[in-house]
This record gives structure tokens, C-alpha cells and sequence, in this order.
């Protein structure tokens, strides 16, 4: 079976890859080195657990320098996450060259602000978390939640960071806030 490093290596040699086309190249690797070829439900729950690890990322049209003519506006394209380590397989430039795969360019800025959009949204979340556990709305949320919730959302912020070539620095000053935030919480209730 083809390896998740070596789907993030095809990945990063296309740079932006359709489902149907990681599909088809995950098949075609697994057929050129005659083994066992997986159905698109197997390949669909590897990408759907990269991308849940920040392995793979998705990305719509927008973010791409030049959109295909036969691409339709609601395809989504996987890239290479921020946690990834791509293997490029040894059979990968012929593989591409029997399916005819060209590599598409992804725009650095846009890409930036995709992220952004996405980190701002978790940041609003865990804000509305916190303002519903001080109100006492919702007994679900106690503050090890939140401190857990925290945690990864600064992982992630660190990820992008290091991962995007824009900046996203701005937001670190209201994450560190939220954490003051949670802290009092903890204060408020001794722990």
C-alpha cells in the first residue's frame, strides 16, 4: 500500500492536487508496483485522517496562481500541511507522465490569507467558548477544556506561522489574551 509520506509527496510534487487526481495516483502507484489497488474509500479516509493531522491541507481555486479551464469553481484541491515530511516515490515522474498531471502554482498571499481566515475562525470559537463557560451556559466546558482548546489552537497558530510565507503575527497577541482569559477563569475557580 502506498505510505501517507508518499501521498504528501505526490502532493508536493503537483503542488495542488484534485481529489480525483490524488485518487487516480494513488491507483496507478499501487498498479505500477503491482500490488493490491485501493478503492477511492480506502484513498478517501487516508486523506480525510492527513488532513484532520494537518498532513494535507485543502485549498479552493482562489488560491491557485492560474485556475485550469476544465477546474469548476467548487473544486478543492489538497496541498502539503505543515506537519508533513513527503517521500517522493521512486515511481512518481512516470506515474504523472501516464496520467498526464501537470503541476499547478499555488499564490503565496492568498494562501496566507485562507489560513488566516481559518485560524481567526477557531480564535472567535474558543472565545465564544470561554464568554459561554463564564456565563454558565453549557456544562460541557470546564476549564481543562479550555486549556486543551487553547493549547491546540496555539499549536496550530505556530504551524502556520512557521509553514506560510506570510505573516500572521498579529494574531499572536490575542491568542496569548486568551490564555490570560482562561488563567483567570482557573483563578476565579482554584484550580
Amino acid at each position: 500500500m502506498v505510505e501517507p509520506e508518499e501521498i504528501e509527496g505526490m502532493v508536493d510534487a503537483l503542488r495542488a492536487v484534485t481529489h480525483e487526481e490524488l485518487v487516480k495516483l494513488v491507483q496507478e502507484l499501487a498498479y505500477t508496483r503491482e500490488e493490491d489497488i485501493p478503492d477511492e474509500e480506502e484513498i478517501t479516509k487516508l486523506l480525510e485522517k492527513a488532513v484532520s493531522e494537518h498532513l494535507l491541507e485543502t485549498i479552493s481555486s482562489e488560491e491557485l496562481s492560474e485556475v485550469d479551464a476544465k477546474d469548476s469553481e467548487d473544486v478543492h484541491y489538497y496541498i502539503v500541511g505543515p506537519h508533513a515530511f513527503p517521500d517522493f516515490p521512486f515511481d512518481l515522474s512516470e506515474v504523472i507522465d501516464i496520467l498526464k498531471l501537470d503541476r499547478r502554482e499555488i499564490d503565496p498571499h492568498k494562501l496566507t490569507q485562507r489560513f488566516s481566515r481559518r485560524l481567526k475562525a477557531r480564535i472567535t470559537k474558543l472565545r465564544h467558548n470561554i464568554e459561554t463557560f463564564a456565563k454558565g451556559e453549557d456544562d460541557s466546558i470546564d476549564v481543562p477544556v479550555l486549556e486543551h482548546r487553547y493549547s491546540d489552537l496555539l499549536n496550530l497558530y505556530y504551524d502556520y506561522d512557521s509553514w506560510l510565507e506570510g505573516e500572521i503575527t498579529e494574531m499572536e497577541t490575542e491568542i496569548l489574551d486568551i490564555s490570560k482569559q482562561i488563567d483567570a477563569l482557573g483563578t476565579a475557580q482554584d484550580i
